[in-house]
């Protein structure tokens, strides 16, 4: 059981270095778009994409410090759901 146990916070943990390490690399993309290639509308797009999920990042981590987060952060993306939106980075699914 503890072996498990064991393995299967292994995976839980490769996925999330997994994610941190798309963010990582998406972020430094978007950051060399901004900087030099302005002029292309879809990289623009890619790179504003990018910045709304750094921005629901930094929303969502205050949050997840307060007590009973889980349950604030469920009721907003209830909310969010309601307009057609979600609280949370795109391609993050574990």
């Amino acid at each position: 059981m503890f072996k498990r146990v064991v393995n299967r916070a292994k995976r839980e943990c490769k996925k999330a270095s997994i994610v941190l390490l798309r963010e990582f690399k998406e972020t430094k993309r978007m950051l060399q778009v901004y900087i030099h290639q302005r002029d292309n509308r879809e990289l623009m797009r890619f790179a504003n994409r990018q910045l709304v999920d750094i921005f629901k990042i930094l929303f969502l981590f205050p949050i997840s410090l307060l007590p009973g987060s889980v349950i604030i952060v469920t009721l907003l993306e209830l909310i969010a759901k309601i307009f057609k939106t979600t609280i949370f980075p795109t391609k993050t699914k574990f």
